[in-house]
């Protein structure tokens, strides 16, 4: 019982660790460019994440 609950709270928090990983990776992508460019990577990098933890999410949703 334990592990089924154990797994569906990872499942249920895919989308925000989505998020804060693409922003992570956003930051990071940002550092190469111009300072003022890093806000746009931020918010494309968390949309991206986002897009990433739904697709993750429908298919590990399926499978249990």
């Amino acid at each position: 019982m334990k592990k089924s609950s154990d797994a569906k709270d990872l499942i249920d928090s895919l989308i925000p660790l989505g998020m804060i990983f693409g922003s992570a990776l956003g930051v990071v992508f940002g550092m190469f460019f111009k300072p003022n460019f890093l806000v746009f990577t931020i918010a494309l990098g968390a949309g991206i994440g986002y897009l990433f933890g739904v697709i993750a999410y429908g298919i590990f949703r399926k499978q249990e």
